[in-house]
């Protein structure tokens, strides 16, 4: 990375300023001379590309003076240092330059002595100590943020409140909007995502600074690397009441990320989820709930940016996953075809319950006989994903009939009790009377053919579930024990940490680290 301070040049007299380029050694001391200008539009023009860290101007130019200039140079980047020049003792011109907070104002016979690089020196100084300043200051607010966005931060008390804990509370408060994204992400068969970190070294300074000059509205922004994988960007947007106004403020936020990232990244763009600050939902359950919408990412091409509630939208399930539960249970060439047309219509209609519901069913179903892994990755796209579950289905018509092939009760029990999972009141003595034989029957029968009781299946069955149900994000506890059968969330915790070794409390932050 070049370690020179940047400056631009700024004379109408092309023979004054080739004096004043050739009176220092510039990078012998420090300095990389990147612009030249002979008037204050052009230098203009090239500030506004290149940012030079010091600007070096004559005052007395037409039609735009140093002074105007300096007035545009610090209204774009405010902690550019200025340096004017002038051949004229007129404490009229200092001191409108220092009301421009110039570095310095010299003479311009003065540059001959010296007085120039010395100058140069102290701000090349105060440049350095400012950019650490700047360093250890951005990596303790990260961290801050970082926690805040996790629902870890706690405000101090009183007095003890710092600058950067004034800056946390201003975001915190002030219902930022939010962009996040993940690279190169993946769905995996347990319904948890892979990602990458960047293998190469992105600027993000600068494409924060870049992000700041092309959007409207914008009044502060970081990009965060997550601890979760991912990355977050908070932006303060100035106040709105336009929920449309702000989403198309992200937008434009959205698109300049994707355009810096395009060159500074060398794998696929990422796709992006927005969500404005348009209520009194604190940022920490909304970055939670993009994370949990971001599985909507995969019905977009690289690039793509979509809005949280369109993902929230989506989120609702059909009965498709039901008869890819028949299907598991047993399966039937005219009930794949079937199934293949029903995932196509996920891909196609970005149908994000469905996909979540069949991958469940698929995965609980794997759990039992070890094949495939949890672990396998299914896709960065809805196609990939879709025909991968598809070719888990396929295979199960090619593998050899089971020697624990199971009898037709036991395969009504199971499928009884996938359809009415949600009933407290199911039982043994329920099930054997739906099927019309004897309970001891169906309890010698079911416990013979499948190693387990009627009853440890059951709740094997619905903690499945309550785990599929609990990685939505979309349901509390108390409503996830409804939803499987428990009449008390008390006594469905206890059946879920005898089952899987943890609360469910712990299953749902174990879940938000993955």
């Amino acid at each position: 990375m070049n370690s020179l301070i940047s400056v631009m040049l700024v004379d109408d007299e092309p023979l004054a300023l080739d004096h004043l380029y050739n009176s220092v050694a510039w990078e012998e001391n420090g300095f990389q001379v990147v612009a030249q200008a002979t008037s204050g539009r052009m230098a203009l023009r090239k500030f506004e590309e290149l940012r030079p860290q010091i600007v070096i101007t004559d005052i007395s130019m037409s039609p735009m003076d140093g002074l105007e200039l300096g007035r545009h140079v610090v209204q774009l980047a405010p902690r550019t240092r200025l340096i004017f020049l002038t051949a004229y003792r007129d404490f009229d011109y200092a001191r409108q330059a220092l009301e421009l907070r110039a570095a310095h104002y010299l003479l311009k016979h003065e540059i001959s002595r010296n007085r120039l690089l010395e100058q140069l020196k102290l701000l090349k100084e105060g440049l350095a100590a400012e950019a650490a300043e700047e360093e250890g200051h951005g990596h303790a607010l990260h961290i801050l943020l970082k926690d805040m966005l996790a629902g870890k931060y706690q405000a101090p008390a009183g007095n003890q409140e710092s600058r950067l804990h004034r800056l946390v509370a201003d975001y915190q408060q002030g219902q930022p909007g939010l962009l996040y994204f993940e690279l190169e992400a993946a769905l995996k068969l347990d319904g948890s995502r892979s990602n990458a970190r960047s293998t190469t070294a992105l600027v993000w300074k600068n494409i924060e600074e870049e992000i700041r000059r092309q959007t409207t509205g914008l009044e502060e922004l970081q990009v965060l690397e997550m601890d979760e994988g991912g990355y977050i960007v908070l932006l303060k947007l100035t106040s709105s009441s336009s929920l449309l106004l702000q989403h198309y403020n992200l937008r434009q936020a959205a698109a300049q990320l994707l355009a810096c990232m395009e060159t500074a990244y060398d794998g696929n763009l990422p796709r992006v989820i927005l969500s404005a600050g348009n209520g009194a939902e604190l940022p920490d359950r909304r970055y939670s709930a993009m994370r949990q919408a971001y599985d909507y990412s995969v019905f977009l091409p690289p690039g793509g940016v979509f809005l949280l509630e369109q993902a929230v939208s989506a989120g609702e399930a059909t009965g498709l996953a039901q008869e890819v539960r028949q299907y598991l249970l047993s399966p039937e060439r005219s009930l794949l075809e079937r199934l293949k047309t029903g995932l196509d219509h996920i891909a196609t209609q970005a149908y994000l319950g469905d996909l979540r519901a069949v991958i469940g069913e698929i995965n609980g179903a794997s759990r039992k006989d070890g094949s495939p892994s949890p672990d396998q990755v299914l896709g960065t796209d809805a196609r990939q994903v879709v025909n991968s579950l598809y070719r888990i289905l396929e295979d199960c018509l090619q593998q050899p009939q089971s020697p624990k092939r199971y009898s037709r009760w036991v395969n009504k029990a199971m499928e009884y009790v996938a359809g009415n999972y949600a009933d407290p009141d199911l039982s043994l003595e329920t099930v054997a009377g739906h099927l019309q034989i004897s309970s001891i029957h169906l309890r010698t029968t079911f416990k013979r053919e499948t190693g387990q009781s009627l009853l440890d299946y059951t709740t094997e069955y619905r903690i499945g579930l309550a785990k599929q149900f609990l990685q939505t994000g979309e349901y509390k506890i108390y409503e996830v024990s409804e939803k499987v059968g428990y009449k008390t969330s008390q006594y469905f915790s206890q059946v879920f940490k005898k089952t899987t070794g943890i609360q469910p409390k712990d299953f749902l932050q174990q879940r938000g680290r993955e």
